[in-house]
């Protein structure tokens, strides 16, 4: 379809979302972004100049919010319509109700020049091109790659190619005594990215 915002060359909309239901009363929603562009970064080599990509992306409220902050944190100037509240429980009007405030936030985002082209948002819709990797790469802050390095140490699945149970079990076992002994095991928690191994 043709593009609407023609001076970004962006259309972002929140037509629905999903509730994915987990164990035990736990789930979450899952708000669909449509995404109509013809920018760069979201082609691939095969694509034409003029031609329009559209795709679509599945967000979560906390991820939503990230961006948010980010984008106001970075562009203090423009006012941004109104994120929804958090709240304890959710039922299916607030879930509505948040729908069509994302929707609002995503138009107004894809409208706004200097946003519909921010790194936030390239990284948010995740852009695949080598350009906007560089771009993210460059403005990565220095304490995002170091603990990118230290992941890097714990990751012990680059070590094998397959690791079997026990030597993954041992490995773990060792990063924690590791961890331990540095004494910043709670910080260590919450970046190591298979945390979820351990428990």
């Amino acid at each position: 379809r043709q593009i609407q915002n023609r001076h970004t060359g962006l259309d972002l909309s929140v037509p629905e979302y999903q509730e994915i239901r987990g164990k035990m009363m736990s789930g979450h929603v899952e708000y669909h972004i449509v995404v109509v562009t013809r920018l760069a970064a979201f082609k691939s080599a095969k694509h034409k100049p003029e031609d329009v990509v559209q795709f679509m992306v599945s967000k979560k409220y906390s991820e939503i919010e990230e961006l948010y902050q980010r984008l106001t944190a970075r562009y203090p100037q423009v006012s941004l319509p109104l994120l929804p509240r958090k709240v304890l429980f959710v039922g299916e009007s607030d879930i509505s109700e948040r729908r069509a405030m994302f929707n609002d936030i995503m138009k107004f985002i894809s409208k706004d020049e200097d946003l519909a082209t921010s790194p936030e948002l390239l990284e948010f819709l995740g852009t695949k091109s080598s350009g906007a990797i560089d771009f993210k790469g460059k403005n990565m802050p220095d304490n995002r790659e170091e603990e990118y390095e230290e992941n890097e140490a714990l990751d012990f699945f680059k070590e094998e190619k397959t690791p079997d149970l026990i030597s993954q079990l041992l490995s773990v076992e060792d990063v924690k005594k590791g961890e331990e002994k540095e004494g910043e095991e709670e910080e260590e928690e919450i970046l190591d990215p298979l945390g979820i191994i351990r428990y």
